[in-house]
């Protein structure tokens, strides 16, 4: 189970990964739209009144994009003869733990409880705060951190095989790719909307 969740690079070969990365974006686009949920950034989830199916699915092409444009540069560094179907399946199955989180907007409930926080957001108004909603808030919060940190993990394992990867200095090189891909997600999705 563990390599299943953490380390399916070393056991499915690429053409499984890939059917199943291209499977898990097209059905996470689907969820993001459904429930209202934009990923616009790599590491980024938010909630919006309105998404139009064809922003979800551009959001997740942006952001495989970027990540596998800079790990691949990263993984050639590394070692020469990284493929790039290697990458591009890190890319697309990492980002399968962030594609469950839209479900916990069923009914637009985290998008209702982020709502009534923020309108009692003032050091006055604290008390009033809903003891559910912020129960709602805090555990979506606690669930989206260690999919984040799946997610990474997921990706780093998926970078330390891609490119037979040893030492520190890979580490630095996925920080910064991350970092990098980020941004330029970011400025892409920010520029077409």
């Amino acid at each position: 189970m563990k390599i299943l969740l953490f380390k399916p690079f070393e056991k499915y070969s690429e053409k499984t990964l890939l059917l199943i990365g291209v499977f898990f974006t097209l059905l996470g686009s689907f969820f993001a739209y459904v429930f209202n949920i934009r990923f616009d950034g790599i590491i980024d989830i938010h909630i919006v009144p309105n998404t139009f199916s064809y922003q979800a699915l551009l959001d997740n092409l942006i952001n495989i994009f970027c990540l596998v444009l800079f790990l691949y540069i990263s993984t050639k560094y590394i070692n020469k003869k990284t493929r790039l179907i290697d990458i591009l399946n890190t890319a697309l199955v990492a980002r399968a733990p962030f594609y469950i989180l839209p479900f916990f907007n069923i009914n637009g409930v985290i998008k209702k409880a982020s709502e009534d926080v923020i309108q009692f957001a003032n050091p006055e108004l604290i008390s009033q705060i809903s003891s559910s909603n912020l129960f709602i808030i805090i555990v979506f919060g606690i669930i989206t951190i260690l999919f984040l940190v799946w997610y990474i993990s997921l990706l780093f394992n998926g970078f330390k095989v891609a490119s037979n990867a040893k030492g520190k200095t890979p580490i630095i090189l996925f920080v910064i790719s991350l970092l990098l891909a980020e941004v330029l997600s970011k400025f892409l999705i920010v520029q077409l909307y």
